[in-house]
């Protein structure tokens, strides 16, 4: 069986004395060993000898994905209640299970977004009461590109910045912060129906190229409204993140005071984290280096104000 076929998970992820569901395998010398088959409690002594191993990643099949994910999800409060287990380590947990959640949903038919709408919410909560740093973010989630599409590393980052920064300038209740966090896990939801090409594609694009590129904003909004489960912030967040000050961005060319304040943050965690994170066709930038892009080379993309509290945020 191809490699394919296995996704990787912690170990730290796996709860003594509980019923993962899911078969899990061990990687030994180029090939997935059958360690527990589904249906098997995963015990203590199972642990300890992993551990002793020096094993931190079992695999487990692509197709049970969905399965792992809600077994993580809902021992999640463990994790993050955990004394055993170090901030660092909690928040890695945190960000990876958000990650495979994106992963699981981009990947699934939108007419299941509806049902799984109550477990995006319950993660973004996480999230909130969850004071993730900056480095720790970068981090771990940077690290995640390795294995995972940049798109849901990337979704998860921008809902993780866009919630600290509307948090450092605003005094905003639980729900409507949820919806932010929401908003931002979706806001490139429209990029399923891009190529992958052209998404990832190392040159420059073409003229058409990037005009079809620029189709994912009403995309992701078209199908998203049709859907009774986002609200009106979530919704314009989808569609106006791509929105500059000066009136050149997309979809619909709106100046500063037409693009709603969300919009405005929420563009400036979308482009810091696509400046800081590694692609096929670039290396990550340090910190300093994609401000100070921000700053300068895209003066009237962002307001100003809010890009100043975020670097201040960054350097806390």
């Amino acid at each position: 069986m191809k490699s394919e076929i296995y996704k990787a998970i912690s170990l730290d992820t796996l709860l003594p004395q509980t019923l993962p569901g899911v078969a899990l395998f061990i990687k030994h010398a180029g090939h997935y060993v059958l360690y527990k088959a589904r249906g098997l409690s995963f015990t203590e002594k199972d642990k300890e000898r992993l551990i002793e191993s020096k094993v931190d990643e079992l695999y487990i099949y692509s197709g049970e994905l969905s399965d792992y994910n809600k077994y993580v999800e809902s021992n999640l409060s463990k994790y993050l209640n955990d004394v055993n287990l170090t901030v660092k380590k909690r928040q890695e947990i945190l960000c990876k299970t958000s990650v495979n959640y994106v992963n699981e949903l981009f990947d699934s038919h939108p007419s299941s977004i509806q049902q799984n709408m109550g477990r995006c919410r319950q993660l973004v909560r996480y999230i909130l009461n969850e004071k993730l740093s900056a480095s720790v973010l970068m981090e771990t989630l940077g690290g995640l590109v390795k294995h995972s599409n940049y798109t849901y590393v990337h979704s998860i980052q921008v809902s993780l910045y866009s919630i600290a920064l509307h948090s450092s300038i605003f005094e905003l209740n639980e729900d409507d912060l949820i919806d932010i966090g929401v908003g931002s896990v979706f806001h490139d939801y429209g990029k399923k129906y891009i190529p992958v090409e052209l998404l990832e594609k190392p040159a420059k694009l073409t003229a058409a190229e990037f005009q079809e590129l620029k189709k994912h904003c009403e995309y992701g909004y078209d199908l998203l409204k049709m859907i009774d489960a986002f609200s009106p912030i979530s919704l314009d967040i989808v569609k106006s993140h791509h929105e500059k000050m000066n009136g050149k961005g997309y979809p619909e060319g709106l100046n500063g005071n037409d693009i709603t304040e969300s919009s405005k943050i929420v563009a400036i965690a979308d482009v810091y984290s696509a400046l800081t994170t590694n692609r096929s066709y670039r290396d990550a930038l340090d910190k300093d280096s994609a401000l100070d892009i921000m700053f300068n080379e895209m003066e009237g993309s962002f307001d100003v104000g809010y890009l100043s509290v975020f670097s201040a945020m960054l350097s806390e």
